[in-house]
């Protein structure tokens, strides 16, 4: 075992970021090494690979995410389940790439979210939020004899923070641009921005959750055409939004509380859903009408909230997309003719690229792991320090 202060004194360090991510497709496993903390660190992925989550396992998850089915034994179980399939991935990692244990400093876990309410709730005297993330961090400490960070969302709750989105900061870190405004958007399950004023600080970005990025595009394409996701945006390629339905669905509250704020399947969860398929069904729209008008959705309380919230303050120069949306081209016109005095491009665009899309939230978390090790705050609004450590064994 490593001793934690002589890790904590270190200038540079190797770290394994891991996490599954609000679409479960698939489990992101990356080494990066860290040198220095804060503003002035320096961050370079030497490796990444995505190992797929087995179907059985994926269907509890998802069972799971919806209140009305969840059970209790079964969440106790998948807290450690998850622990143990994240260690597998990170055993076949070092595998592939043949990393010895002895040159990883630490892991950082984000786990696997199945609950997100920063909405203060009034319980007797008290007003609860709550985040709730599954995944047991001293499974991986004992496994590899490595300390792990994990539950990242949970300290800033103290400070009246929402605990997401968490992007932001490596955003900050690695795109922050001299001349001009920078906008980096995520479309996973959740859809998420974050605007970057031209030689901004910390205090001056802004950043929130849009709202359903594929969520509510992959729950379709189950619903309609028993296929995962719309892949290429062929399915919504072949229909027409229906301007009714979309202005219903744009009437939903959360577009028009200001930032910082965050949502997630809590808000766009099966029922939400189902909901949109009684809609639609009234209207009498087709499968392929249903993912166009969804894909429309998508892209338009992007660039709504975009207006609303941005604007004001800094002129978009550049929209640099990343997540299983920036893969859609259908979703990507949408976005381009959203934002015309932007360039929009994919992330793995952009010239100089160090991360690859698809990293960006596996070096998030060990870029967060460091953080913690470095005893700096990662949060954009709060002091607190993100992260719970789980120490290996004294073997």
């Amino acid at each position: 075992m490593k001793s934690i202060v002589s890790l904590t004194k270190k200038k540079s360090r190797v770290g394994i970021g891991v996490l599954s991510g609000t679409s479960l497709d698939g489990i992101d496993v990356g080494m990066v090494e860290l040198y220095g903390s804060g503003e002035r660190g320096r961050v370079a992925l030497r490796a990444f690979e995505t190992y797929p989550i087995p179907s059985a396992i994926r269907a509890k998850i998802l069972r799971n995410f919806n209140p009305d089915a969840a059970r209790l034994p079964e969440l106790s179980q998948l807290h450690f389940l998850i622990g143990a399939l994240f260690a597998d991935a990170v055993e076949k990692f070092m595998t592939t790439h043949r990393v010895k244990k002895q040159t990883v400093d630490f892991i950082a876990s984000h786990g696997q979210t199945f609950w997100h309410n920063p909405t203060p709730e009034k319980i007797g005297a008290y007003k609860v939020s709550s985040t709730f993330q599954l995944g047991e961090g001293s499974v991986l400490a004992n496994r590899f004899c490595l300390p792990v960070i994990s539950d990242f969302r949970a300290s800033e709750f103290f400070f009246g923070g929402e605990g997401a989105p968490l992007a932001p900061y490596l955003d900050f870190l690695l795109f922050r641009h001299a001349k001009l405004n920078r906008a980096l958007l995520n479309i996973g399950g959740i859809s998420n921005i974050t605007a970057l004023p031209k030689a901004c600080g910390k205090s001056d970005v802004i950043f929130f959750d849009c709202g359903p990025g594929n969520v509510l595009l992959d729950k379709a394409a189950q619903f309609y055409f028993g296929k995962p996701f719309d892949k290429n945006g062929r399915f919504a390629a072949q229909g027409k939004a229906s301007e009714k339905i979309l202005s219903q669905l744009l009437r939903e509250k959360y577009y028009r509380v200001p930032p910082p704020k965050s949502t997630g399947r809590e808000l766009f969860s099966d029922a939400y859903f189902e909901r949109i398929v009684e809609l639609c069904k009234q209207e009498q729209l087709s499968g392929v009408d249903v993912m166009a008008t969804l894909t429309e959705l998508t892209a338009e309380t992007i660039a709504r909230q975009a207006e609303t919230f941005i604007a004001p303050k800094c002129l978009i120069d550049e929209l640099i997309v990343a997540g299983g949306g920036a893969e859609n081209p259908m979703l990507m016109a949408g976005l381009t003719k959203k934002f015309p005095s932007a360039r929009v491009m994919k992330q793995d665009d952009l010239p100089l690229a160090a991360i690859p899309a698809k990293a960006k939230e596996a070096v998030l978390f060990a870029v967060l792991g460091n953080e913690f090790l470095s005893g700096q705050s990662a949060s954009m609004t709060t002091p607190a320090v993100l992260g719970k450590l789980s120490l290996p064994p004294t073997i």
